[in-house]
């Protein structure tokens, strides 16, 4: 028997590019199919936000300031408020 898991939402990995006041920051996130991203970003649940934090996988950062490498991490979460720029990552 297959049985669909209710609650279960099919995404889509869209790499990404998102400045911070210190970083930028190139890295994966998982946004719902049949979504945008920044419909994704702005999701809400009765007026009100229902997640701060954004996950980001396979992320590098990078300093603003220098345009160094600072550190590669399998996993971030990063807080919305402190998005100043996001947008799809087409590659080199």
């Amino acid at each position: 028997m297959d049985r669909k898991r209710p609650l279960h939402i099919e995404k889509e990995c869209v790499r990404v590019i998102i400045f911070t006041h210190h970083y930028k920051i190139i890295g994966d996130m998982y946004i719902p199919r049949s979504g945008r991203l920044s419909d994704y970003l702005n999701k809400t649940l009765a007026g009100a936000e229902t997640d701060i934090f954004i996950p980001v996988t396979n992320a590098e950062c990078f300093a603003v300031e220098d345009g160094q490498l600072k550190y590669i991490a399998e996993f971030i979460s990063i807080n919305k408020n402190h998005i100043h720029l996001i947008f799809p990552y087409k590659g080199k």
